[in-house]
């Protein structure tokens, strides 16, 4: 839990979370989803949008958590990411998207550089994880810069599977 992006997560069992996951549903402001495999529906873990409003600039907040380890590593986070950019950008039409993590998760800051996001602050010392206090790290990006890279980033996430979604999901014409 402590790999939680935007915050560690402190639960005691699966039970808590789960009774945490129906409370979190019922908030319109955000959208949480059970991350599960395609062809067993067996689930993952969970990733979040939340949509907010900065001053008139429409942001989304993206997190993600894969509770299984054996999976950490193996590029899901990556594609979870992509697919919160995708929701945020393309169908909400945000001007911008943020995440964070506790400083010591450098798989999620690998992740966040990877699709494009850039390190943009520091709240120092917010975490206190076993015993010690934590930095978190924030990263954004903007529409423009995720639209500048968005082929290159989906064929290296999609693969063969890109003509497919790109038929389904194309981006509306700009004025």
């Amino acid at each position: 839990m402590m790999y939680s992006r935007s915050k560690p997560l402190n639960f005691v069992n699966m039970a808590q979370l789960e009774r945490q996951f129906d409370e979190w549903v019922k908030e319109e402001k955000e959208l949480r989803f059970i991350i599960e495999f395609a062809d067993s529906k067996e689930p993952i873990g969970i990733a979040t949008l939340e949509q907010r409003d900065w001053s008139g600039v429409k942001t989304g907040h993206i997190g993600t958590y894969i509770a299984k380890k054996d999976l950490w590593g193996k590029g899901i986070g990556r594609q979870i990411t992509v697919a919160l950019l995708e929701m945020a950008f393309i169908q909400f039409n945000a001007e911008r998207c943020e995440a964070g993590s506790a400083e010591y998760n450098g798989r999620a800051h690998k992740t966040l550089a990877a699709c494009g996001f850039k390190k943009s602050g520091t709240y120092r010392k917010i975490h206190h994880v076993n015993g010690r206090r934590w930095d978190h790290f924030y990263f954004d990006l903007l529409r423009d810069e995720y639209l500048r890279g968005r082929m290159r980033l989906l064929k290296q996430t999609l693969g063969e599977k890109l003509e497919q979604y790109l038929n389904t999901n194309r981006i509306p014409e700009e004025n």
